[in-house]
């Protein structure tokens, strides 16, 4: 099939809010499936819009700006949530440790009343996005378990490789979630997710832990999205959907790249896959983030159409 070009997509007049409200795949309250369509639940990595801070502070612009993209599903990071310490003065150290303290004495009703503000505008937190590392205490890793889990998120998911994943194996399933491994396209690195056999290593660890495949990122290191989807499929919970060039090139447009992307979706509504599509472009643009966002989304729209 023809890609839908960039200069196609730019045609498209920016789109208000959908209406398409059906029953998801995934079993969600009809009122979040503002982005369902054709079948296939769609989402934002809200990495997208460049344009705004991803602090607590700036959360009410962030409903804003989902429910003005017709998007009723998203990828939270905890930096949308949790309070920055590194102000004048205060050392990296002393911020981590405050960060720290504020995760393991943090009330409950603070997460709750996040949750509402996403219920409010019909949108559900489908992941919470934490980097774990080293620095990262088992109490600590537990009380972000348990406030993902309050926001009503099914995993938690960040930027870690294989020796940090390991670490994790309690957690997801004492809160009834998953873990989800996101990969990244450094080829060099032994314990990154990078490589389709570094993904199946790391889903071995767990049947608690499930993919999110980065379709820029593995293209970058010239993988096979469609033969990984195909198979395992089973075991992957989510999509970022971008594109990008093959060989670690760079980021760009939909259709202008190296990513399947078309195929990508067709592939998971024909076979009816639970797998949930979250939009993310790293590409230098000149529209708004929201405009950008709404191209995408378009663009995903017609190639389902």
């Amino acid at each position: 099939m023809t890609k839908i070009t960039r200069r196609d997509a730019g045609r498209l007049a920016l789109a208000g809010i959908s209406t398409g409200l059906t029953t998801s795949a995934l079993a969600q309250p009809a009122r979040t499936n503002r982005s369902l369509i054709h079948g296939i639940q769609f989402g934002l990595q809200p990495f997208c819009y460049h344009d705004l801070a991803m602090n607590r502070e700036n959360r009410p612009e962030l409903v804003r700006r989902l429910v003005q993209n017709g998007l009723g599903m998203v990828e939270l990071h905890a930096t949308w949530c949790e309070p920055r310490f590194n102000q004048p003065g205060v050392s990296p150290q002393e911020a981590r440790d405050k960060l720290r303290n504020w995760r393991l004495t943090v009330p409950a009703d603070y997460y709750r009343k996040i949750k509402t503000e996403f219920d409010g505008a019909g949108i559900t937190i489908f992941t919470y996005y934490v980097n774990f590392g080293d620095s990262d205490t088992d109490a600590e890793i537990d009380a972000t378990f348990s406030a993902a889990k309050i926001l009503g998120a099914k995993a938690c998911i960040g930027s870690f490789g294989l020796a940090v994943a390991h670490r994790l194996i309690p957690f997801p399933g004492k809160y009834g979630m998953f873990l989800g491994l996101h990969n990244h396209d450094n080829l060099s690195d032994p314990d990154a997710f990078s490589s389709e056999a570094s993904i199946v290593q790391g889903l071995s660890y767990s049947p608690d832990f499930k993919a999110t495949l980065d379709t820029r990122h593995f293209t970058a290191g010239n993988g096979d999205c469609l033969g990984f989807l195909q198979r395992h499929h089973d075991r992957v919970s989510s999509v970022h959907l971008g594109d990008r060039r093959k060989n670690n090139g760079r980021s760009t447009p939909f259709g202008e790249g190296d990513a399947p992307i078309i195929q990508i979706l067709q592939m998971i509504r024909d076979n009816r896959w639970p797998i949930v599509v979250l939009l993310e472009f790293e590409h230098g643009t000149l529209r708004t983030g929201v405009e950008e966002v709404q191209l995408m989304f378009d663009y995903c729209k017609r190639a389902l159409a």
